[in-house]
């Protein structure tokens, strides 16, 4: 045999010279048209020993087939047989009974739920179909945008409950809506915590489900299993079991006997000790499993030997069209896939089959530097959504490569995956490292792309509700403005001043909002029309709360004339500003007294602020209207959309809206003459606030319990708690609140 050629990995062949596949392939089986699958076809190994446990995985598929969902982990060391199992079983469910999908722990490291993308992409041409489909339109479009990897469009009160609603989405994506399904899960010992999060909360929902999921792991350092799952482990072969796995590859003699010794009972070891014997034949087989990998690659063909070397640098799973470029073509790719020492799975990505110890060449600095600079540019060849779905490896990569310069756009693709995961901690993590990065560039380009980073990380910041951090991040993007040359342009400047007047507001200073927005000019270009209008809209809002109703007016015409400049598009941003603008004008309403027309605005809202997927600013519309509808005397409305706020900020865990909501409810009872609903609502929201540590907002609901104190006849404890509350209104600087506490203990002892 010539030393280009080799033999085929799994069943002994001798490959002819020049050849890249072997000719036994054509002849092997492969699953029907609905198998997900990736790779050309491929000859197997026989099974040997693990028949019984082919049956159970029958048994299983069956039980999922029959609606009794299962899921079970496939476990064991390296080479003991899992994926030659697997598809063992693919090939006997390969006609149609089920719709198979493969995924890979390795596909798309470092990006959250990464093994995740290419199957959910199969979710996206999905339309709900009323009372059939399992996925709402709502779930759709969460889905739709994990998988683009688009940011949270607004702000939500609760990170946890956000997160809950996607993993409720993708589950649903999951789960077959149609034939049963088989989600086979490969090397998940690599998976990320987002992907097991996932598939945790998956298995618990496989009661009533068609469909099987079968997760294959390492079992050395993995992760607990879900109790719900079964867990299947392969051990080592016995001897009769490793003789039918040698089948005829070799004949009775001393040979024999250290193959066996060789192999341990590893499947994986033992086909590497025969492939070893058949391509050297009179070689004496080295001492150790490891030994016989070194010396197959010692044996390789330099072209392939090379191939392997450079894909070293390309990590544990990399494209095939990365791996091709870096190699200078397919040919030699193909043959190390058929000499075991690489394998195919999910999207494209090969991942090795075996690693040898001798892989790792001595590069020098400007090799590896060179090399890490061609795998980059492998990777921004791609297509755009494989290209922006391994922006962790190009991050990588280009660091290597000594162009950090390279790195930052792809640094800031990866943190924006995190956000729409809602994984806003590991996104913090990433802008600060990028920042450290940027500081490593010229003057110039250092301070554009920090101002761009710190903007990004304010928004980071107030999707984690920290919206002290993310002022402060907002503030040091805008300090970076006007310190050199190539200033940010005004669109840019408008909408970071937009997103810090915002936060401002949030945290109850007003004035500097009025200030802040004051400070600069708002005739600018159409292209930031929409920065103007939202400036304008917030402008108006803290008028409102200043209680200057008569300059309100002004500023929504001049944020109504900026969304008119504006370009016509439907998009969050602008859903934003219109439920500002009805919330301002629904306040100058209310303040004016004239709730009846207040409940329009709040109305409308309402509508704005489901378009733009701000949870918090949906429920602060749901309380408004409750509001609005209380001061205009239909109990029965208030009650209704104070019972909807009420619900929508326990799920985001609001816990200062809650007792808000709580205040007004107890206002409602007491006016209904219901002093016990009251007292109630009262001490519920008392308990927020306390935890909260709200004095201003303690004080309001002393004094609503105090009052169903009094109705109740409880005169000593309402006469406490009114005094608690100008206690709490005087401790907080509360005027307002103070006097009303004064006014209800004169009137409580005018009663006396």
């Amino acid at each position: 045999m010539t030393p280009a050629s080799g033999v085929c990995l799994a069943c002994g062949t001798r490959l002819p010279p020049g050849s890249s596949t072997c000719p036994r392939a054509a002849l092997a089986t492969r699953p029907g048209e609905s198998a997900r699958r990736w790779g050309a076809a491929a000859c197997q190994p026989p099974l040997a020993g693990r028949v019984a446990l082919l049956e159970r995985l029958k048994g299983c598929a069956e039980e999922a087939r029959r609606g009794l969902g299962r899921a079970v982990w496939l476990t064991g060391v390296e080479g003991q047989g899992k994926s030659r199992l697997k598809d063992a079983l693919l090939e006997s469910l390969g006609d149609g009974r089920f719709d198979i999908w493969e995924g890979s722990g390795l596909a798309f490291p470092g990006t959250p739920a990464g093994p995740f993308l290419d199957l959910l992409e199969a979710t996206r041409a999905l339309r709900p179909v009323a009372g059939v489909s399992r996925m709402s339109s709502a779930e759709v479009e969460r889905v739709a945008a994990f998988v683009e990897g688009r940011q949270w469009p607004g702000i939500p009160a609760s990170l946890s409950a956000e997160s809950t609603a996607l993993f409720d989405a993708l589950c649903h994506a999951l789960l077959p809506q149609g034939p049963p399904r088989l989600l086979v899960l490969e090397d998940w010992q690599h998976a990320d915590a987002l992907s097991r999060a996932l598939v945790e909360v998956l298995v618990t929902r496989l009661a009533h489900a068609p469909m099987l999921v079968l997760v294959l792991e390492r079992s050395t350092g993995a992760a607990p299993v879900p109790a719900p799952a079964d867990v299947l482990e392969l051990g080592p072969l016995s001897l009769d079991e490793s003789l039918a796995l040698m089948g005829a590859r070799l004949h009775v003699g001393a040979a024999r006997d250290s193959v066996l010794q060789v192999g341990g009972g590893n499947p994986l070891s033992l086909l590497q000790a025969l492939a070893f014997l058949e391509e050297h034949p009179g070689v004496p087989l080295p001492a150790s499993a490891g030994a016989v990998a070194n010396a197959r690659l010692a044996a390789l063909p330099t072209a392939r030997r090379e191939v392997l070397q450079r894909a070293s640098v390309l990590g544990p799973c990399f494209p095939r069209a990365v791996l091709g470029a870096l190699s200078g073509g397919f040919a030699p790719v193909a043959s190390l896939e058929v000499g075991g020492w690489l394998r195919p799975v999910a999207g494209g990505r090969y991942v090795w089959g075996i690693r040898g110890p001798g892989l790792d060449a001595a590069w020098s600095d400007e090799e590896r530097c060179a090399l890490h600079r061609h795998a980059a540019e492998a990777y921004e060849s791609l297509p755009e959504v494989p290209r922006r779905r391994a922006c962790a490896e190009l991050v990588r990569h280009w660091l290597d490569a000594k162009a950090p310069e390279r790195a930052l756009p792809h640094l800031a693709e990866v943190a924006r995956w995190y956000l729409a995961a809602l994984e806003s901690t590991a996104a913090l993590g990433v802008y600060r490292f990028a920042l450290e990065v940027a500081r490593t560039l010229e003057p110039e380009d250092s301070r554009r792309w920090s101002r761009a980073l710190w903007e990004s990380l304010g928004d980071a910041h107030r999707l984690a509700g920290e919206r002290e951090a993310a002022e402060t991040a907002w503030r040091g993007a805008l300090a970076l403005d006007g310190l050199g040359e190539g200033d940010s342009p005004p669109v840019e400047r408008l909408r970071r001043l937009q997103k810090l007047a915002s936060v401002v507001l949030s945290l109850e200073r007003p004035e500097e909002v009025v200030a802040l927005v004051s400070s600069v000019s708002l005739d600018v270009s159409s292209e930031a029309a929409l920065s103007v209008a939202a400036l304008e809209a917030l402008r108006a809002l803290s008028l409102c709360l200043l209680g200057r109703h008569e300059d309100v007016e002004a500023r929504l015409v001049a944020a109504r004339e900026g969304l008119a400049r504006a370009p016509p598009q439907d998009s969050p941003e602008r859903a934003s500003v219109e439920a500002a603008i009805h919330r301002a004008r629904g306040m100058s309403l209310m303040g004016l007294g004239r709730p009846e027309q207040a409940t329009v605005e709040y109305a409308a809202m309402l509508r704005w602020t489901e378009r733009a997927g701000d949870t918090w600013e949906h429920s602060t519309a749901l309380f408004n209207l409750g509001d609005a509808y209380a001061r205009a005397g239909d109990r029965e409305r208030a009650v209704h959309f104070f019972q909807l706020a009420l619900d929508l900020k326990a799920r985001t865990g609001d816990r200062g809206g809650m007792a808000y909501t709580h205040h007004g409810l107890a206002l409602l009872h007491s006016q209904a003459d219901a002093p016990e609903l009251a007292k109630e609502d009262a001490v519920r929201g008392l308990q927020l606030a306390s935890m909260l540590g709200d004095r201003k907002l303690q004080s309001l609901l002393r004094c609503a319990l105090g009052r169903a104190h009094l109705r109740l006849g409880e005169r000593e404890e309402a006469a406490r708690q009114l005094q608690l509350a100008a206690q709490d209104a005087a401790a907080a600087g509360a005027r307002p609140e103070l006097l009303q506490a004064q006014a209800a203990l004169r009137a409580l002892e005018a009663r006396r």
